[in-house]
């Protein structure tokens, strides 16, 4: 009966391949409370299922009779009756049949675990998705799920419109859809759309996996992936040339179906397992977006307020300054004296070190920093009672260095000149140190936001922007899970492609930062190791000890005794 598995066919689900068939024995019905599927997989002689990948399950397999080979992650392995194997989720396998007999599995499928998130905003009422959320963060999380489960996904609003054109849409939907019978291209109300099940049965049998964007309750969009199939119906040729209209090739309708894949029940399971967290991701991004502009328009005001205290004390001190000059000229004037010949004014020094703090703020996205290196750079100027009229020239020089800072990365000259202009004209027009105090701040600003535009969708490829990302922040507090909901991905899928394109781990790929700047403090300075700990990133100083002895196989201490000796 192990050889012959027609006898489950009036009582089991059966899914039939080139290469063999698939009998159900045990389906979940509830996702919530149910996980584990099971079933009976018989290949035919001299056949094999192609190299796949279990991106969402892990699988068990039982071998009832015959013989074969079985390839897991490149490694090839005979295989016979009464063996047990197991292929972990993300694994990479493929089954031949080298037998003259069935080969037969009994095999368990178990989706992967999903990471939870909390919903708790109660926000968003009668908004659109997008009001919250960057057309582009989503077409970046589209193009990631759709590269990963080599489907189409398409994100759509309450009223099933698209919000992201869909990508790696099959052949035969393209065709398809250029008729009027496709049933998903006419559904276009809200209503329809609320009916549908999870997994929706489109035209012929295909198959679409539709997962609503929840935030509080409330579906904001849905994420819908397909086109697959889990059975092809014995007359499906007559059925789709009944339904053709228009000028459509018929022969290339046929091979088109005839292309679109079959795939086993559990990974539809995992599919919509997967589909869950990337929605749960989005509805994760949606509030944070939403934190975040709050905590922003609190210190935009928090800072609002200190600039404009800083300013009043600032016009204060000026006229206070003006008052004694008009004294001082006033008593000199009765001499027939010139204060010019009497006043040795200070010569006009460029802030040097300023304008280098200045531009590691902004080229570390640092608002805060940048704005604190202005106010030191203006106060500089005011304390030595410098007109506003003799700095003018300094700022312009000024503002040309940090418009290459955005240039060097943007390699944009027209966008270099237009700004450099722009910001050249407003200093022009300044007439207090507030007003140019705020121009600076504003091109700190602005060139930040430029930066992490062409830092997170720009010209780098995605693990190059993590790496400048990490160069930039690493003395943070960096976790997997913030650096993924940084750059809109998984952390599954980061660790994954962190590993496998820097050889190292994130982890690791930090404290070699941390401890490649360590030295650097511990050589050209004087600082206290507790205080170069803190600087780099290490709340403990035991713990930066330990990393630092495992790396360079030696203490803080004896690498600056060591490094300091070799100077003398």
């Amino acid at each position: 009966m192990k050889n012959n598995l027609d006898s489950f066919n009036d009582k089991y689900d059966v899914q039939k391949f080139d290469w063999g068939e698939l009998i159900w024995l045990h389906e979940p019905k509830n996702l919530l409370t149910e996980r584990l599927s099971a079933g009976l997989v018989k290949f035919f002689p001299g056949k094999s299922q192609l190299s796949h990948i279990h991106f969402g399950e892990e699988q068990i397999l039982y071998v009832l009779s015959g013989e074969g080979i079985h390839i897991l992650n490149g490694e090839k392995k005979n295989i016979n009756k009464d063996m047990l194997i197991h292929c972990p989720g993300y694994s990479e396998h493929e089954v031949e049949n080298t037998g003259t007999d069935n080969l037969v599995f009994l095999i368990i499928y178990t989706p992967s675990k999903l990471m939870e998130m909390h919903q708790n905003l109660p926000i968003m009422n009668n908004k659109h998705i997008l009001d919250v959320l960057e057309k582009d963060v989503l077409q970046n999380i589209q193009k990631e799920i759709s590269e990963l489960l080599q489907l189409s996904i398409t994100i759509v609003d309450n009223d099933n419109i698209n919000i992201i054109e869909p990508i790696n849409i099959n052949r035969f939907c393209n065709l398809f859809k250029r008729s009027d019978v496709c049933q998903d291209k006419n559904k276009k109300d809200k209503v329809a759309l609320k009916e549908l099940d999870t997994a929706f049965v489109c035209c012929n049998n295909i198959i679409t996996i539709i997962i609503p964007i929840m935030l509080n309750n409330q579906a904001f969009g849905y994420i819908k992936c397909g086109h697959f199939i889990l059975n092809k119906s014995t007359d499906v040729e007559n059925i789709l040339l009944n339904k053709i209209k228009g000028n459509i090739n018929k022969k290339e309708i046929i091979s088109a179906y005839n292309d679109i894949e079959i795939i086993p029940k559990s990974r539809l399971y995992a599919i919509e397992e997967t589909l869950s967290m990337v929605s749960k991701l989005i509805t994760n991004i949606m509030e944070n977006n939403i934190v975040e502009k709050a905590i922003s328009e609190k210190n935009d005001e928090i800072m609002k307020n200190t600039i404009e205290k800083h300013n009043l004390e600032n016009a204060l001190k000026q006229a206070n300054i003006k008052i004694l000059k008009s004294q001082v000229s006033s008593n000199f004037q009765n001499y027939n004296i010139n204060l010019k010949t009497i006043i040795n004014k200070e010569n006009l020094e460029y802030p040097l070190d300023y304008e280098n703090k200045l531009k590691n703020a902004i080229k570390k996205f640092d608002k805060t920093l940048s704005i604190d290196m202005t106010m030191e750079i203006i106060k500089l100027y005011e304390e030595k009672a410098f007109s506003v009229h003799d700095v003018k020239e300094i700022f312009q020089e000024l503002i040309i260095i940090l418009c290459r800072v955005v240039y060097e990365e943007a390699k944009d000259s027209e966008m270099l000149l237009e700004m450099r202009h722009r910001y050249k004209y407003k200093v022009k027009n300044c007439n207090n140190y507030s007003d140019l105090q705020k121009t600076i701040i504003e091109l700190s600003k602005e060139s930040i936001i430029i930066l992490e535009k062409i830092l997170l969708n720009g010209k780098y490829e995605l693990i190059n922007k993590i790496n400048l990302y990490l160069e930039n922040n690493f003395h943070q507090n960096i976790t997997l899970g913030y650096l993924a909901n940084v750059f809109f991905i998984s952390p599954n899928y980061l660790s994954t492609i962190f590993n496998e394109k820097n050889g190292i781990s994130l982890k690791n790929y930090i404290n070699r930062l941390r401890i490649k700047k360590a030295k650097q403090y511990l050589k050209d300075s004087d600082i206290k190791i507790l205080e170069i700990s803190r600087m780099v990133g290490y709340s403990q100083l035991s713990y930066f000890g330990s990393v630092f002895n495992k790396l360079e196989n030696c203490t803080p201490n004896e690498y600056r005794t060591n490094a300091k000796s070799h100077e003398n």
